[in-house]
């Protein structure tokens, strides 16, 4: 079945002036559909010498043999499939992996055209094994490409935002970005933030913010398709990186499952199942379900119960630059509690990245620091 949500993808990559068709791949050997509906295609929607482009779109995964022996027997149009409207949709939005992986598939398709020609060659035509051994290079020299760009951009992830006490990633899955958007402005309340469209962000997006006393990286990662095969973990290495980096992920999903992909019942188990192959194994997973009336400040706080943060005791003389410091301290940690006895004992907990602030702040008005628990 044509969900609504490949719908939305096809019509936010296939121009608005060019004719589109969208049909269910059959896993027929030779074309990938049936001989059926391409001859139905011929008679009711083809238009020979059409002034507009007319594109065919293939619901699912055809190897290049098949795109070949498609585009061959339809010459008027242009075939695509699945991996290739989702390729073209990254794309647009200057994901270069997503760029790259197009090239490499054009240039299989296009010696697998060249290999036809050569096996036809010794009785139709010239020998194009010339051509064959040039797309062959070709085709190794992108991969290698490909391979030296992910391995960049996951170091480039690995390196960024160390300094930080927690990575947080925000992700759904295709058809659902308006819930995602909500969530990554709830969590940061100084963005303004309207990448609502059908998967996007194409790269992720990173923002710092402060949550209490702790200053986290928040991405906005590429959404999951169903499955993520391969030929998508490429295109994605970036998402893929990060999540594997994060401390939290907040999974946004929606009231309203009815422009996805699966069945409804099976979404956010599906989405988990994909999301915990790549996530570490002590990383905090949160279920988010968009709602009018949710209240931002539980969500900030649940994600908060989830920060890393140290218990200290700090005891205090009574001056007046210890006042100060006990100002200070209620600004920038967490005071579970005060006495005043002999002297000022505060019970905090302390952000990651406020460590060495606390400790300054204390010392200099002759106080001193006791760890508690963890």
């Amino acid at each position: 079945m044509i969900t609504q949500t490949f719908k939305d993808l096809v019509n936010a990559v296939v121009a608005s002036k060019a004719r589109a068709r969208i049909v269910s791949a059959t896993g027929h050997n030779r074309y990938g559909i049936d001989p059926g509906t391409i001859n139905q295609l011929q008679e009711t929607w083809i238009v020979e010498d059409a002034p507009t482009k007319q594109r065919l779109v293939i619901d699912g995964i055809l190897h290049p043999g098949q795109i070949v022996d498609l585009s061959d027997t339809l010459p008027s149009v242009t075939v695509c499939d699945r991996r290739d409207i989702v390729l073209r949709r990254l794309s647009d939005d200057d994901n270069q992996l997503a760029t790259m992986s197009i090239e490499l598939r054009q240039c299989r398709i296009d010696h697998r055209r060249a290999m036809q020609h050569q096996r036809h060659a010794a009785t139709d035509g010239p020998d194009q094994s010339g051509r064959v051994n040039e797309l062959t290079q070709r085709k190794q020299t992108l991969r290698n490409k490909i391979e030296t760009a992910i391995a960049d951009q996951q170091q480039s992830v690995k390196n960024a935002y160390s300094n930080v006490d927690a990575r947080i990633s925000v992700i759904t899955q295709i058809g659902t970005e308006p819930a995602a958007n909500e969530l990554y402005s709830i969590i940061n309340p100084n963005i303004n933030s309207e990448i609502t469209a059908i998967l996007r962000p194409a790269t992720p997006m990173t923002t710092v913010t402060t949550i209490g006393s702790h200053e986290v990286a928040v991405t906005r990662v590429t959404p999951f398709i169903t499955d993520i095969p391969p030929w998508y973990e490429r295109a994605i290495a970036g998402t893929l990186k990060i999540l594997n980096q994060a401390d939290i992920i907040a999974i946004a999903e929606p009231n309203n499952h009815s422009h996805t992909d699966i069945d409804p019942e099976n979404n956010t188990e599906r989405l988990l199942m994909n999301i915990q192959q790549q996530c570490k194994d002590d990383a905090e997973i949160l279920l988010w379900a968009g709602k009018s009336n949710t209240d931002h400040d539980s969500i900030r706080a649940d994600i908060a119960a989830e920060l890393p943060d140290t218990q200290i005791t700090i005891s205090l003389p009574y001056t007046d630059d210890a006042q100060a410091t006990v100002s200070w301290l209620y600004d920038n940690t967490t005071v579970e509690s005060i006495s005043y006895n002999k002297r000022i004992v505060l019970t905090v907990r302390v952000a990651v990245n406020q460590n060495d602030a606390v400790q300054r702040a204390v010392t200099s008005v002759d106080g001193s620091i006791q760890d508690g628990e963890e």
